[in-house]
């Protein structure tokens, strides 16, 4: 409610244009988008079913649980409230196109997902005992 609370306080502020508010519930299981708009719109309902139809006749993306290689960023994250900084990666290996995930406490690559534009940037993973790892290749 916040952020629908704060973004119609926004728009007020700026007739014409638009806001989105992401929300997620459950246990990170249920996403919710809301785009808001300071013109009237007539309602439209979805089209779920047809949406998740599509989706599912969608190719399915191979998974390494345990990558080694040149790779490259699709997604990311960071964590600013453990101990130490640390960036989350979801990842491609280059070798096969398969998604990964492996997580970062170096300074180098950590300041590139908090300050830079880390989405498609190389990196090199590897997998160790205690999880995956990504440096900045």
């Amino acid at each position: 409610m916040h952020g629908i609370a704060e973004t119609v306080s926004e728009m007020r502020q700026r007739p014409g244009q638009f806001g989105l508010v992401g929300a997620n519930g459950g246990i990170m299981s249920k996403y919710s988008v809301g785009v808001y708009s300071t013109e009237p719109a007539d309602w439209v309902p979805d089209n779920s079913a047809a949406l998740c139809d599509e989706v599912k006749r969608l190719p399915e993306v191979p998974v390494t649980i345990n990558p080694d290689g040149p790779a490259m960023i699709e997604t990311y994250s960071v964590r600013y409230d453990w101990p130490t900084r640390t960036g989350i990666i979801m990842g491609r290996l280059d070798d096969d196109n398969s998604r990964f995930l492996a997580t970062s406490e170096d300074e180098n690559p950590v300041a590139l997902l908090s300050d830079g534009e880390p989405l498609g940037a190389s990196i090199a993973v590897r997998s160790t005992e205690a999880g995956n790892r990504a440096t900045l290749a």
